[in-house]
């Protein structure tokens, strides 16, 4: 498995799905996980998961490519 960390940011107010409110915007830790598949040619299968921080309480949401640029997204 490969693990990559990166930070991002979100500029607005955002709601992930499952979520029964609005998150404030900030920055935030985003782990990227591929693990290889097993194929003849390199392949990997990728999770995301997003670490939103707020109140002293880290919370851990899986979050698809499309979920996390839409809620990048400026509206």
């Amino acid at each position: 498995m490969k693990t990559t960390i990166k930070t991002v940011t979100i500029d607005r107010p955002f709601q992930l799905p499952r979520m029964a409110a609005p998150h404030p915007p900030g920055t935030f830790e985003l782990q990227i996980d591929e693990e290889p598949l097993d194929v003849v040619w390199e392949a990997y299968h990728r999770t995301m998961t997003l670490f939103l921080t707020s109140d002293g309480l880290t919370e851990a949401w899986p979050v698809s490519e499309e979920e996390l640029d839409k809620a990048m997204a400026s509206h």
